[in-house]
Order: C-alpha cells, then structure tokens, then sequence
C-alpha cells in the first residue's frame, strides 16, 4: 500500500523557525492549518527586511503608535527562552504572593505567576518598544491565568523602563471573530487611565501606554501589497497567499 505523505503548511524558512521557536512549536506550524505562529513568522520575518526602512516605519505606526521611527528592529517570540527576557515586577509577585497566603498557599503556588513570558513580536524603534501579541478567533489568558493583554503591558512596562523608551501593546485578531469583539473592546476599556490602573493594583504609578489593535485581514492585506519589496527567495509565497485565502485572510 502506497503511503501519502502529508502535506504541510507553507512556513517560510523552516530550519530558521527550529532555531528560534524549537522543533515543538516549528512542527505545530507545519501541521496545525490554524497556526498562528505560521503566520506570526511568514510576515514579520520578511517585514523586518524591508527595502524601505521609512515606509516599514509609518506603517508599524499602526501598531506602535505615532513615535514609531526608523531604525526599526523586530525579533521573534522573545521575552520567555530567548533574550531580553521579559519578567513580572518583584512588586506583581508580592501582590500575588500574598494574596495565595490568605487562601493557604505557599511559593509554589506563585512560581507559575514568576514565569518569563513571551511576546510573539516585540519591535524596537528609537523612542518606542512595541509588544505584539497575535491571536485568531479565539483569545488565551497569560500565566497563571492572568489576563493575557495585561500581563504583557505589566512585563512591557519593566522593560520600557529600563530602555528608557515608551511601550506600546498591540494585538492581532481575525477580524469578526469573538476574539476580535473581546479584545476590541477590552483595548477600549484599557485606554481610560482608571481603568488601567485598577488593572495593576500592585503598580503606585502606571506610565502612559499606547495600545492598538489590528486584524490579520488588514495587516496581510498590507503584507500582499508589499511583496515586490520584501526578500522571499526560495519562500512558498503563492502556497501562503493560498493558504490566507482559504481561511478567509485575505
């Protein structure tokens, strides 16, 4: 009996991907067609390499905010395994270390709150430090069950501050997704400086954060108008675009 071999997504690169994300999470976007991490690394690997530094620069102002300049660098799912490491303040794990004591808890029970977490794109300008989560219909909560979009403001704010550099949290959704309506409107919400304060209780002050939000319909939209000033050689680009396509992308 003649086996089929299985056919695999079209992730750009794929020994790059190992080196960076490990064999777990490179193999999960060859197989799994919802793949997030797929498209995390197909567009932003390539974007970063832009022919147009000045051009990459106004338009990641949409996820940056408007003190986005060029030079612009971007790395990939850093801040967990990979440097700069992004880690709650030691006044988040006393907030939490003393709230698991009321209930009984011990160490233990924080250690997972402690945890380094992963932004899938971080991108650097001058003045701004932009973190990116990505994801498509469907939202996740961060450590612990923290809520994800405030754990990565909070991890974002230690950083911002020792670069001296303003922070902005972006997110990526499918558009008309519950994802899209959830975080929509918790974007919204995150904006009032009340509200975000309240969602940092451990923090006295809470600096200025830009938030923003995008869909992966407008920011591949944008990718597919950029190909001719991008470096795809030996990239599966008609298979990706295909792909999109098929999961109404684009």
């Amino acid at each position: 009996m003649m086996l089929t071999r299985k056919r695999t997504n079209p992730l750009f690169h794929p020994d790059a991907f190992r080196l960076i994300a490990g064999e777990e999470r490179a193999q999960r976007a060859l197989d799994d067609d919802d793949s997030i991490d797929l498209l995390v690394w197909n567009v932003f690997s390539t974007l970063e390499h832009h022919s147009d530094q000045r051009w990459l620069a106004g338009r990641l102002q949409q996820l940056g905010g408007p003190a986005v300049r060029e030079p612009i660098r971007i790395s990939l799912f850093t801040g967990g395994e990979r440097e700069p490491r992004l880690v709650p303040p030691a006044s988040y794990i006393a907030y939490v270390r003393e709230r698991a004591q009321a209930v009984g808890g011990d160490d233990a029970s924080v250690a997972e709150f402690a945890a380094p977490v992963t932004a899938p794109v971080r991108i650097e300008s001058p003045d701004v430090v932009t973190l990116v989560d990505a994801v498509g219909d469907r939202t996740h909560l961060g450590h612990g069950g923290r809520e994800r979009l405030v754990e990565l403001i909070d991890v974002g704010l230690e950083q911002a501050r020792r670069t001296g550099k303003t922070l902005a949290v972006a997110v990526i959704y499918t558009s008309r997704s519950t994802a899209a309506s959830a975080l929509s409107a918790r974007v919204n919400a995150l904006r009032n400086e009340a509200t975000l304060a309240a969602a940092l209780p451990h923090r006295r002050t809470v600096p200025p954060v830009v938030l923003r939000e995008m869909s992966w319909q407008q920011l591949l939209r944008i990718w597919q108008s950029e190909l001719p000033y991008l470096d795809l050689q030996g990239a599966p680009v008609k298979a990706f675009l295909a792909h999109c396509r098929d999961r109404g992308l684009l």
